[in-house]
């Protein structure tokens, strides 16, 4: 035999004798922490270390405590806790049940030990698992530990295993003498604590044991309740029937008896006596368990209950009955209030409605004054022969056209419901490019400072109104600034939260564009700040407001998928910022329609299919595309549309009302046309707000210049060409 097989021998042998050791200590203590103690010394020397521990399992199954250990600094053993993660080593090894082998934790890269387990210079450890008893979870982890890394042999892990399953033979153990030694005291406890009076007894009824409280109250010794002398305390006429009970009890495995107990001085009282048995392991009974329960109060709680039941009994209908009249009188109350607050909401929808219908009324009827006043005088000069006169009078009522159109854009942008025509655009070549109108618009008193991010987002939005929105909000701010101030325009690329879109349906979290503009002036009070986007609302004086100003902000930025923010402090001025949303993918290209006025005969013969039930608006169109050389096919609706088809005419381009009376809408109307020639140019024309198109097709809101529908005509005929 070599010597390295002699010294693996003499090595295993060592450790036998320690295994043997240990099993003599723990049959010897009934103390836990000092055989978990001894444990971890013995351990140590069976290994040739100093350190080592016994992690104990919390009873969460999520907490190690350090229950023992040797050759630890003092202060570690029961005073620090870590929780259970699926890193730690000590977690591996309570789920696996197999030993944890770390030879060098500095190169460690499977687990993690808290510092705490592994201080005082540890650099390898050994952890096998400590298991509990049958159907129980293991108690913990043994730890071994080396100040230098050390490779465990096959020899160290067997012998560690079987170490970790003799201690938990004797944790085992411990739990069990402990475990019967906590009931005993329980018992005794409970029975010399409550106020029944518990005994013991045999199958015959002969006592065994009595509690205090029973030599207390009878005066009997336990000498004297031993047997049956314990019937000496029954009432002479009841001792019939507790015996009785006694010999039904084998049968139906309940001792229950009502009878009197005499007290020490003589007195009896009522009490109730139940006994349930105590059965060995082949079902006979050995013992019974008992106790006596003082009910002379309920005996006589009973005789008061039955006398006074029917008393009881009215009161509690008469107060039943006022708690129901309450009740009745509570929901009439509730009813009366229900229809008061909804009367309250009828007439603040019906205020909302006419103060939304009132302003309509007031704008729409001064600019219709304005056009019968302008059209009036223009018909007189005609009459006169004074045509030349009439003109400023037609340009008047145009005017007023234009005023009532952009009233109705305001109303569709405040609901939105406008149509927009987005593309992508860099916020800060749009701000920088209105400087010029914007200052104009101020006044000299009225200083204005750009501050632009210079960043690369961009945003999709209709420029036409951000331009528009934009300067609503520079002409409030100077309104709000009459003695002159500061105007600061900023652009700022941000980061909206979910927590700053709340109640912003249409805006989602993630990066924006903001677009500031923070004036000098008086201010806003939070009760105007509630109020400023709605219609009509302005703290303007009559006449020099219509209201709609940030309302179509609010409409138009919530159109595009932003929010507007307000801050505002009396006397400090004003901020609003209007957030898009940013993009970074090209959008789709704006029209370019040409600023030309179209020439005579630009038309060059095209056949145009003019489809429209409104006369006014069917004839002067088709006039105007006559003099440019067009060809015009006009009809009323659908169907009459179709029969100019049916007799063979061949057209260049349909131009066609969205609603139309004859059973066909005008996008039914288009989808037939193109059936018979695919690819036709077609522009719609429509007084509705939002209309969803057929693929390639155009739209142009009413009402329109005539100018414009033409070039929009001839744009489309000659990308058809194209």
């Amino acid at each position: 035999m070599t010597n390295a097989e002699t010294q693996n021998q003499a090595e295993l042998l060592r450790q036998q004798m320690i295994l043997a050791r240990f099993g003599e200590r723990a049959l010897k203590s009934d103390d836990l922490d000092d055989i978990l103690t001894e444990a971890c010394r013995l351990v140590g020397e069976a290994l040739g270390t100093e350190l080592a521990k016994v992690v104990e399992l919390g009873a969460d199954g999520q907490t190690l405590l350090v229950r023992a250990g040797v050759g630890w600094k003092p202060g570690v053993v029961g005073e620090v806790k870590v929780s259970l993660t699926d890193a730690l080593s000590e977690s591996h090894a309570l789920k696996t049940g197999e030993p944890m082998i770390s030879p060098d934790i500095d190169r460690e890269t499977r687990f993690d030990y808290p510092p705490f387990l592994v201080d005082n210079g540890v650099k390898a450890v050994a952890n096998v698992v400590i298991l509990g008893g049958k159907d129980q979870p293991p108690f913990g982890v043994l730890q071994v530990d080396s100040r230098q890394p050390r490779a465990f042999s096959d020899s160290d892990t067997n012998f560690l295993r079987n170490y970790a399953n003799l201690l938990a033979a004797a944790v085992a153990r411990l739990r069990s003498v402990e475990e019967i030694r906590n009931e005993e005291r329980r018992f005794r406890t409970l029975a010399e604590g409550i106020p029944q009076l518990v005994f013991q007894a045999h199958g015959s009824g002969q006592s065994d044991w009595s509690s205090p409280q029973w030599v207390a109250y009878t005066g009997l010794s336990p000498a004297d309740s031993r047997g049956q002398g314990w019937l000496a305390a029954v009432h002479p006429e009841d001792r019939a029937a507790t015996l009785a009970a006694w010999d039904e009890a084998a049968d139906s495995g309940s001792f229950s008896v009502d009878h009197r107990l005499r007290r020490a001085d003589g007195a009896y009282r009522w009490f109730q006596t139940r006994a349930k048995p105590v059965r060995d392991q082949a079902g006979r009974i050995s013992d019974w368990l008992g106790t006596a329960t003082d009910i002379e109060d309920q005996m006589r709680a009973r005789e008061l209950l039955t006398r006074h039941r029917e008393e009881l009994e009215a009161v509690v209908d008469q107060r039943t009955a006022a708690l129901q009249k309450a009740l009745d009188a509570l929901q009439a109350e509730m009813h009366e209030r229900e229809q008061a607050e909804e009367a309250l909401r009828q007439a603040q929808k019906i205020e909302a409605v006419g103060q939304l219908t009132g302003g309509i009324a007031h704008d729409f009827n001064n600019m219709l004054q304005g056009i019968a006043g302008s059209l009036d005088m223009a018909e007189r000069r005609i009459g006169t022969g004074r045509s030349a006169d009439a003109l400023r009078f037609l340009e008047s009522a145009r005017n007023g056209l234009e005023r009532a159109a952009g009233l109705t854009r305001r109303l569709l942008a405040f609901a939105r419901r406008q149509r927009l025509e987005p593309r992508l655009l860099d916020p800060d070549a749009l701000v920088a490019g209105m400087a010029d109108l914007i200052r104009r618009t101020m006044g000299p008193a009225v200083r204005l400072e750009l501050i632009l991010r210079d960043g690369v987002a961009r945003v999709l939005c209709d420029p036409g109104e951000l331009e528009s929105a934009l300067l609503n909000l520079c002409i409030n701010a100077r309104d709000a600034m009459p003695e002159g101030g500061q105007l600061t325009i900023s652009t700022q690329d941000i980061q909206l939260s979910a927590t700053e879109t709340i109640g912003h349906d249409q805006a989602d979290p993630g990066p924006y564009v903001a677009i500031a503009v923070a004036d000098t002036g008086q201010g806003m009070s939070p009760e105007i700040m509630a109020r400023v986007f709605e219609p009509f609302f302005t703290t303007k004086p009559l006449g020099q407001g219509t209201g709609l100003g940030l309302s179509q902000v609010f409409g138009f930025v919530r159109q595009s998928g932003g929010i507007v923010q307000l801050e505002s402090t009396p006397g400090r001025g004003t901020v609003v910022r209007i957030c898009l949303p940013s993009r970074d993918s090209p959008g789709p290209a704006e029209p370019q329609i040409a600023a030309r006025v179209p020439g005579e005969g630009s038309g060059a013969g095209s056949v145009v299919l003019l489809v429209d039930d409104e006369k006014d608006v069917r004839g002067p169109a088709a006039v105007r595309l006559r003099e440019l050389g067009y060809r015009v096919l006009e009809a009323a609706d659908g169907p009459a549309a179709l029969r100019l088809l049916d007799r063979g005419v061949s057209i260049d381009l349909l131009v066609t009302d969205v609603g139309l009376p004859g059973g066909m809408n005008g996008r039914q109307v288009a989808e037939v046309v193109r059936e018979r020639r695919a690819g036709l140019p077609v522009l719609f024309i429509t007084g509705y707000a939002s209309t969803v198109l057929p693929e390639g097709s155009e739209v142009i809101g009413k009402p329109f210049d005539l100018d414009t529908l033409a070039r929009r005509i001839e744009a489309m005929l000659h990308r058809a060409r194209s």
